[in-house]
C-alpha cells in the first residue's frame, strides 16, 4: 500500500464527499466546454443490453479513457465531468459511460439495474474498443463505477493500457453497513434509488407489481426486496458477495489496476484493502483525506484524482 500526501482541503470527510458530486464545482468549466462540443451521444446495442455513452474525441489522440461513474450518478455527474475535461484539454479522447438505468437511459432496457450485471459493461466496453482500433484504451471508475472497472479489465479479453479504480467498494455489505449507520448518507441514496425505480416503474409498470419499494425506510430493507423482486439472488448475502472484489474476481486483470481511496472514506471501510492490497496486479494508492470520491485540494475546487490520473496516462510520474 502507497500512502501519499497531497495538500487536501478542507479535511472534513463529509465535506469532501459532497464535493465531490456538488455542482458548484462545475463553475470552473466554460459555458460550453470543448469536451461538450466535441460530444458524439451514443447507444451500444450488444447481446446483454443497450448502454448509453457520450464520445468526445479530437484529431491526432492516440488515448482513449472510458470513464464510469458511481451508482446513481451518470456521465453528467460532477466528478465525470470535470476528469473529462481534464484529459481532454491534455489532448485525450474521452467516452463516458452510463451504466442500464442511470443518466437518461431508464427506457432502453427493460430489465431493472443490479450491480451484478458485469457482462453488458464488459461487452459495452469491448464495443468500445474494437471500434477504436488505433487508441491505447485506459479505463477508469468512481464508487460503484470503480468496483465495475475492477471487474471489466479483468474479464475483458483486451489488453488495457490504464485502470483506475476511485473509492470503489471493496466489501459491498461493508459499504451498506457504513452508509445505515450515517443517517444523512442513507437519506442521500434513498433518495436517489427511489427516483431512479420511478422513472423505471413509469417505463415498466409491469416489473413492479406486488413489490411495494416505496413503502421501505431503509437502504438495507429496500436492497433485501429488490434482490428478491429483481435478481436471481436468493439472498442478499449472496448479491453482495458476487460483486465482492476479492483475489480471485481480480486474478486475471493483465494490466497493473490502481486503487485509489482516502483513510477518512465515510462509505468505504480502509480495512477492506487488507484482503487485495498485496496483490502483483494492484497498486493501492491512499491519502490520509480526501472523503468519498472527493480529493478537493482547497477553492480551485480541483481534485487532485484528477491530476493523478492525467498524470499517470500521460505516462508521468507522480
Amino acid at each position: 500500500m502507497i500512502i501519499c500526501q497531497p495538500k487536501i482541503r478542507p479535511k472534513n470527510p463529509h465535506a469532501q464527499s459532497f464535493l465531490a458530486s456538488s455542482s458548484w464545482r462545475l463553475r470552473r468549466l466554460n459555458k460550453s466546454p470543448r469536451f461538450v462540443k466535441a460530444c458524439e451521444p451514443l447507444n451500444i446495442k450488444t447481446a446483454h443490453a443497450t448502454l448509453q455513452g457520450f464520445h468526445s474525441k479530437q484529431a491526432n489522440s492516440h488515448n482513449l479513457v472510458v470513464l464510469i461513474h458511481g451508482w446513481e450518478g451518470s456521465a453528467d455527474s460532477t466528478y465525470i465531468q470535470l476528469l473529462t475535461d481534464s484529459l481532454f484539454q491534455t489532448g485525450h479522447d474521452v467516452f463516458r459511460l452510463n451504466m442500464r438505468d442511470h443518466g437518461e437511459s431508464h427506457q432502453l432496457n427493460e430489465a431493472l439495474f443490479h450491480s451484478c450485471r458485469i457482462e453488458e459493461m464488459v461487452a459495452a466496453l469491448d464495443w468500445i474498443i474494437n471500434n477504436n482500433p488505433n487508441k491505447q484504451v485506459s479505463l477508469c471508475g468512481f464508487s460503484l463505477g470503480g468496483n465495475f472497472a475492477l471487474r471489466m479489465a479483468a474479464k475483458t479479453q483486451h489488453k488495457l493500457k490504464k485502470v483506475f479504480a476511485i473509492s470503489p467498494p471493496i466489501n459491498p455489505k461493508h459499504s451498506m453497513q457504513a452508509i445505515q449507520d450515517l443517517t444523512s448518507y442513507q437519506k442521500y441514496f434513498l433518495r436517489k434509488w427511489r427516483r431512479s425505480l420511478t422513472i423505471k416503474q413509469q417505463h415498466f409498470p409491469h416489473l413492479f407489481e406486488g413489490h411495494h419499494w416505496q413503502n421501505e425506510q431503509s437502504l438495507a430493507q429496500l436492497t433485501a426486496q429488490f434482490v428478491d423482486k429483481h435478481t436471481e439472488f436468493t439472498h442478499v448475502d449472496d448479491y453482495f458477495d458476487a460483486y465482492t472484489i476479492s483475489p480471485n474476481v481480480i486474478q486475471n486483470l493483465n494490466t497493473q489496476a490502481q486503487i485509489i481511496t482516502s483513510w477518512d472514506d465515510p462509505v468505504i471501510p480502509i480495512r477492506d484493502l487488507s484482503t487485495i492490497d498485496r496483490l502483483p496486479q494492484v497498486k493501492c494508492i491512499t491519502t490520509p483525506h480526501g472523503g468519498h470520491c472527493g480529493f478537493v485540494q482547497g477553492f480551485s475546487m480541483r481534485s487532485w484524482v484528477e491530476q493523478h490520473i492525467v498524470k499517470e496516462i500521460n505516462n508521468e510520474s507522480t
